[in-house]
Order: C-alpha cells, then sequence, then structure tokens
C-alpha cells in the first residue's frame, strides 16, 4: 500500500510539474509579448519590408522585393515586415491575400533570438462560411519547437460575438525556422 501511494504521489507531482513547465514556458512568451509591443509600435512603420507579386494565367511565377509596384499586370500576394532586435528576437508580421479575395489572413511571428520560434498571433476573415468571418488562432512553442497550447475564436466579421458556425478553415502556415521563411532569401539586412 506504501508503494502504491508512493508512486501515485510521484506520478502526480511528475504530471503536475510538467503542466507547470508549460505553464512557465507559456508565462515567459506573454512576458516577451508585451515588452515586443512597445517595440512594434515605435519600429513598424521603419522596418524592413518585403512584398511577393505574382502574375501569369493562374499566377505561376511570383516575384520577391523591397520595394511596393504599381503595376496593373502583378498582383500582390504577401506582404511582409520584419523588425530584427539582436539581443531580443524577431518580429515578423505577414499580409496573405488570396487571389479571388475571398479571404486574407494577417499573421504576426515571433522568434527568439536564435531564430527559434515561439509563438504565432494569426487572424483570418474569410467569406467561405454562412456569413463573413474572422478566426483568431494563437499557438504557443516550446524551445524544441514543440506545439504546447493551440487557441481558436471565430467571431462574425468587425464584430466581437464569437459564433460557431461551419466555414473552410485554413491552416496556419509556420517554419519553426526563421531561415526556412519563404521571404528570407530575399531579405537583404539577415545579420
Amino acid at each position: 500500500m506504501k508503494r502504491f501511494l508512493l508512486y501515485t504521489v510521484l506520478g502526480f507531482l511528475t504530471i503536475n510539474q510538467g503542466f507547470s513547465q508549460e505553464d512557465s514556458t507559456i508565462l515567459e512568451i506573454k512576458v516577451d509579448f508585451k515588452k515586443w509591443q512597445s517595440i512594434i509600435d515605435k519600429e513598424f512603420d521603419s522596418c524592413d519590408k518585403l512584398y511577393n507579386y505574382a502574375w501569369g494565367e493562374n499566377y505561376q511565377f511570383d516575384k520577391w522585393t523591397d520595394k511596393k509596384i504599381d503595376n496593373d499586370s502583378l498582383t500582390l500576394s504577401e506582404a511582409v515586415s520584419i523588425i530584427k532586435k539582436k539581443d531580443f528576437g524577431y518580429y515578423v508580421y505577414v499580409d496573405t491575400y488570396s487571389f479571388s479575395g475571398d479571404w486574407y489572413v494577417a499573421a504576426d511571428f515571433y522568434y527568439d533570438k536564435d531564430r527559434q520560434l515561439y509563438f504565432i498571433g494569426w487572424r483570418m476573415n474569410t467569406f467561405y462560411a454562412e456569413e463573413p468571418l474572422k478566426v483568431e488562432k494563437r499557438l504557443y512553442f516550446d524551445n524544441q519547437g514543440q506545439l504546447i497550447r493551440d487557441l481558436k475564436s471565430v467571431y462574425k466579421m468587425n464584430t466581437k460575438e464569437k459564433i460557431d458556425i461551419d466555414f473552410m478553415d485554413r491552416e496556419v502556415d509556420y517554419n519553426l525556422t526563421l531561415r526556412d521563411m519563404d521571404f528570407y532569401k530575399h531579405w537583404i539586412n539577415k545579420e
């Protein structure tokens, strides 16, 4: 009986310690998130920007540039803003546009100073539903790149009214390391 009680207590402590470690990681992410907000407010307008334009019959061609291009034959498919803080990490904001205009995604990616992803704030406006929706997702990662929390909320578009209806969801597209992001090889100020 004592052995059973000992194993039960040890099992509970091990499980509880796992939850505490997860909770402490999420708490650290929230602290870093708050620190980033003042940096983003100050530096967003002047940070590095990249744009991906597509063209062709089926938008099969694309090109990255650091300049906005006003050309009717090109369609903006992605706009990226990057803030780099050498001793803190990287903030990447990505606007992704559908060619049909049926959805739009805005995503905030937070990478640590080693370029490892630890948090994503993702928002999608979509018309692929019974009524227009805004979908919000928050993904938290530990320092090994494992997803430790995934939250999702669905609202009527342009409101805070939560709703539960069918819609065509989209997966959150991400890379665990900054170097693997599509724009990275086109970014001049990597270092």
